[in-house]
Formats: C-alpha cells, sequence, structure tokens
C-alpha cells in the first residue's frame, strides 16, 4: 500500500519557488493540472506535484513564454516523437535566451561607452569625449533599437 504525502500550498511555494499566486495561477490557466483539495476546499499537493512544479519553475526561470511551458509539460507523455518536440522548444528558448544575452552585452558596452564618455569631460578633454561618441555611434543607436522593442544587429 502506497502512502500519500500532502502539501500545503506553503508548503509547494517553498519547494518550488513559484509564489502561491502564481502556483493559483498556473492552475488557473492549465500550466498545472488540477489540484486534489482537502476536506476543507484548500489545495493538496502530492510529492509528484512538487516534482513537476520543480520542472516548471525551471522552465519559468529561464523567461519560457507559457504556451511554451504549457507544450512542453504535454510532450512528456510522448515518448520519441514528445522528445524531438522538446528538443524544438527548447531551441527556441535558447535562441531567445541568446538574444536577451546579446542585448545586455549591448546594454554593457552602452555603458562603459558613457563611463569613458563622462571620464574624459571631467579631465577636460571634451574632444576625446566627441570623438568617443562618434566612433561608437553604432553602439548608441543599436541601444536605441532595443529601446524600440527591435533586434540587435550585428
Amino acid at each position: 500500500m502506497t502512502v500519500t504525502t500532502w502539501h500545503t500550498i506553503r508548503e509547494a511555494s517553498l519547494a518550488s519557488g513559484l509564489s502561491e499566486s502564481t502556483l493559483r495561477y498556473y492552475e488557473q490557466i492549465g500550466i498545472i493540472p488540477p489540484i486534489a483539495r482537502d476536506r476543507n476546499g484548500r489545495r493538496a499537493y502530492t510529492d509528484a506535484d512538487l516534482e513537476r512544479l520543480g520542472t516548471i519553475a525551471c522552465l519559468s526561470a529561464t523567461g519560457m513564454p507559457l504556451e511554451s511551458m504549457r507544450a512542453y509539460l504535454r510532450n512528456t507523455q510522448d515518448g520519441a516523437a514528445g522528445a524531438k518536440r522538446q528538443m524544438e522548444l527548447l531551441d527556441a528558448q535558447a535562441l531567445r535566451l541568446a538574444a536577451r544575452a546579446e542585448a545586455i552585452r549591448m546594454q554593457q558596452a552602452y555603458v562603459s561607452l558613457k563611463t569613458l564618455y563622462w571620464r574624459a569631460v571631467a579631465e577636460g578633454r571634451q574632444g576625446d569625449a566627441d570623438e568617443l561618441i562618434e566612433e561608437h555611434r553604432d553602439v548608441i543607436e543599436q541601444v536605441k533599437r532595443l529601446q524600440d522593442g527591435g533586434a540587435v544587429s550585428r
């Protein structure tokens, strides 16, 4: 006979790192299947639920879109065909992360440029400061495009 260990939403939240409101929301939109309820109507999570929440928390931490998370969780039951779809979802997420990393790299380059600019100004080298801006106009333009929601171009 298998004994089921039940966990409160607070315990599920602490175990997964997802807030209680996020757990409720994910259940409402179908990321998490319906959770059992105790006799008072409160959510009661099993160990298996907690294991699934761990996966969901990791996917969420990567910034994976909700629809992709939902598909990822569905695919776990589909053997080799599901595994192929998992790789496609993860490849797409890797591309999104690479684009975000490039955007951060450009933002860092901009901050470094402006630091050098203001250092030159502080040292009374306005000509050098102006030259820096002219030489690195591409960085400024790319960061502006990021602000507008555009992609970084090289």
